[in-house]
């Protein structure tokens, strides 16, 4: 595809665009895109995730302010920019809208620059905002499926690229000084407040009657208005999260998603609805590289509390059930006790069993019910952060959540390690005393009868 040849305005991506200061969605997308063509790791992180071509020859080309020729006319509608990644005779093509600030994406732009993508042949359509998502596949608007039949959409936030580069260069993936100093830049510049990239800082406007209706007693259907957006601003907070501990920790930090809920927004958030409604709490679940198990996260919206946990396989290697317990308690000396419990998980129909750290610590007996001498199936480390009348405000509710979160992996999930049974051991003396025994019951040779033979 002639790429010129459809163009009626457009220039090449710049790392330090000359625009007014007022077109802050300009600077940032130029500056964005232009990092793409100087630093193509960076650009392969991001794009795979869009489904491009990301092989080693492949080339990126990068267009900002483009405007096409359709039907022999200029077309007035004027994406941000223009991703052309080549490599060999294949050509991957996408538009990008971009917003920052408080602006956010409209359906109707973006069902346009859909049909405008379809009459051009292209491949995608890709925005980025402020709004979160929490795969590039599902996006944050709703649009009109037909449009998506010959046409992909994908979605990036402002802070996952940046948390893609500080990844990069916090690992130092990046050999090329030159393009770890370019990347680290955008770092800088997406950084600053004039950039236009903001973080999450609150939920949606009715997360507080939410609260309130649930608070009272009242029956919340899945498609209600409260219960949506509600759902919708808890996985934009979910993503946020995840991003946040993954700059933290230096590792990649995701949601743990069931295989139907990762390949559909619509189911994902169809389950989050029913959650919502039917058990009043919203729950969730992280993977972290080289973690001891899943961090469990959930909002208990009749309690008004925060739940974190991890919970852990016991060891089976065993032979008394303080003996597991101790196995988990000695890996949280460090930890404040009064703000962590531990619960425990028994076989059969044993009914769970729940103490304070300190507890725990001081007697492990007082999580064994009764004098059974079955061991532990799992133990679980937990928080609980009661937040009161905090919980309904839609701001700080998001403050408390961002807080709590990392501090308990920090305080505790950083700690953990998961149980690892022992390699087998060679019993040298079993065969020591083997050996002998077989041959003392075979019959001594007689020599002579021997010869004869």
């Amino acid at each position: 595809m002639d790429i010129g040849s459809l163009l009626t305005t457009g220039h090449q991506a710049r790392l330090i665009p000359t625009v007014a200061d007022s077109k802050k969605e300009e600077r940032a997308t130029s500056s964005l895109l232009a990092t793409f063509m100087a630093v193509p790791i960076f650009a392969k992180e991001i794009l795979a995730e869009a489904g491009a071509p990301v092989g080693k020859r492949v080339k990126f080309n990068c267009y900002t302010e483009v405007s096409f020729k359709t039907d022999g006319k200029s077309k007035q509608s004027r994406p941000d920019g223009l991703i052309v990644v080549s490599g060999g005779t294949k050509q991957w093509t996408a538009l990008v809208e971009s917003k920052v600030g408080s602006n956010e994406l409209t359906p109707d732009q973006v069902e346009t620059y859909l049909r405008l993508s379809k009459q051009l042949g292209f491949d995608a359509l890709i925005t980025i905002s402020n709004q979160f998502a929490t795969v590039p596949i599902h996006h944050p608007l709703n649009v009109s499926k037909s449009l998506l039949k010959s046409v992909k959409l994908y979605h990036f936030s402002w802070l996952s690229l940046k948390s893609k580069a500080v990844l990069l260069t916090g690992n130092k993936q990046i050999e090329d000084t030159e393009q770890a100093f370019i990347l680290s830049e955008l770092v800088r510049y997406l950084d600053h407040p004039s950039s236009g990239v903001s973080e999450l800082n609150r939920m949606p406007t009715e997360w507080k009657d939410l609260c309130d209706a649930i608070q009272q007693g009242a029956v919340l259907s899945k498609s209600s208005s409260v219960v949506e957006q509600s759902v919708s601003g808890w996985q934009q907070l979910l993503r946020y999260l995840a991003l946040n501990l993954s700059m933290s920790i230096a590792e990649p930090v995701k949601l743990a998603l069931s295989r139907a809920r990762e390949r559909s927004s619509e189911a994902n958030f169809q389950e989050g609805c029913i959650e919502l409604s039917k058990e009043h709490v919203l729950p969730a679940d992280f993977e972290i590289p080289n973690a001891a198990a899943k961090l469990h996260l959930s909002a208990d919206v009749l309690r008004r509390t925060i739940n974190i946990s991890m919970k852990l396989e016991a060891p089976k290697d065993k032979y008394r059930a303080t003996a597991s317990i101790n196995w988990l308690t000695r890996q949280l000396k460090q930890v404040s006790p009064e703000s962590v419990s531990i619960r425990a998980y028994w076989p059969k129909r044993i009914a769970m069993t729940t103490s304070t750290l300190a507890d725990a610590l001081a007697d492990p007996r007082c999580l064994i019910p009764g004098s059974i001498k079955d061991l532990p199936t799992y133990l679980e480390v937990i928080r609980v952060v009661d937040l009161a009348g905090r919980f309904r405000g839609a701001k700080t509710f998001v403050e408390d959540c961002s807080t709590a979160f990392p501090k308990f992996y920090q305080d505790v999930g950083q700690h953990l390690s998961r149980w690892i049974a022992e390699a087998p051991k060679v019993k040298k003396a079993a065969e020591e005393q083997t050996i002998p025994t077989i041959f003392n019951r075979l019959e001594p040779i007689d020599e002579d009868r021997s010869q004869e033979a």
